[in-house]
């Protein structure tokens, strides 16, 4: 699947979110981070949240320690950018994955968690959308010419 002249490997995308123990898929334009962390103990459960971008692999090291500091470091984190609508994770079949996913290593209260984050993510989106059309921390290629003044 081509998303802006870059191919996503979307067999890969879902078979990380099958496999790995953390998954870190974050999404640009919106500045915030989908965190799946299947790992539990014992009084830990697996987690899925929406948690702010981090600029390198170390700082989502160190957020996923203070975030869940009763499990050990994770030998490795899977991150993937997500540069596509947030439809798009339904459509390709890769949210359909995650809720799988958090069946078999979680629950019922995971799954509805997972739900909640679609739900928020589907809001910055519209947000984001909104703050565009709007040029809000945007910079707009065109300007709306001054009342009275002729068009251009």
């Amino acid at each position: 699947m081509l998303d802006g002249g870059y191919e996503l490997d979307i067999e890969g995308i879902c078979q990380n979110i099958d496999e790995e123990e953390v998954v870190s898929m974050y999404f640009p334009m919106l500045r915030r981070t989908l965190l799946m962390d299947s790992r539990s103990g014992k009084f830990v459960r697996p987690y899925i949240g929406i948690v702010p971008m981090v600029r390198t692999p170390a700082e989502r090291f160190e957020s996923l320690k203070r975030l869940r500091p009763r499990l050990d470091r994770p030998d490795s984190i899977t991150i993937v950018p997500w540069t596509r609508r947030i439809g798009a994770l339904e459509d390709a079949g890769v949210w359909a994955r995650v809720i799988a996913r958090l069946e078999a290593t979680g629950g019922a209260a995971e799954v509805a968690r997972a739900r909640d984050c679609l739900k928020q993510l589907y809001a910055f989106e519209q947000e984001e959308l909104a703050n565009a059309i709007r040029g809000r921390q945007y910079e707009t290629i065109w300007r709306n010419p001054e009342p009275g003044s002729a068009p251009a």
